[in-house]
């Protein structure tokens, strides 16, 4: 069976992001690491049986920390590579969605004697299906 609509899109923007699925930040692999979550999307019903879909995806990103910057320039910087990744080539993932929008991001700043740094980042990815079919 094909994947649905929403599957391919998931996919391609981790593939795009180079980010794992539904796994957790561990300081444990190698870092750098990202993942993504999707966790929710509602649907807003069109004409033509099809609906608009906003699937909310979230991405973490840690890294180890670099004693020799500010914690604030560490994150920033990191939160700038991950948009330039996610936004800068075709925000339609080849035609699977109609665009990719940044919503919000957090910094966590490492306590001290914490080695690592991470940022989440939260995006708005909106499609179209049909209503009586995920595959359409």
């Amino acid at each position: 069976m094909p994947d649905s609509i929403r599957e391919q899109i998931v996919q391609a923007f981790a593939d795009r992001l180079g980010a794992e699925r539904g796994q957790q930040l561990d300081s444990e692999k190698d870092l750098p690491a990202r993942v993504i979550w999707d966790p929710s999307e509602t649907a807003q019903k069109l004409q033509y049986r099809k609906y608009e879909m906003s699937l909310t995806v979230n991405v973490g990103e840690m890294a180890k920390r670099d004693d020799s910057v500010n914690s604030s320039v560490q994150g920033n910087a990191m939160l700038a590579g991950l948009l330039n990744d996610a936004l800068s080539e075709d925000q339609t993932l080849n035609g699977l969605c109609k665009h990719i929008s940044y919503t919000d991001s957090v910094l966590d700043s490492p306590d001290p004697g914490q080695n690592e740094m991470i940022i989440l980042v939260t995006f708005e990815i909106v499609y179209q299906t049909s209503n009586t079919s995920p595959y359409q």
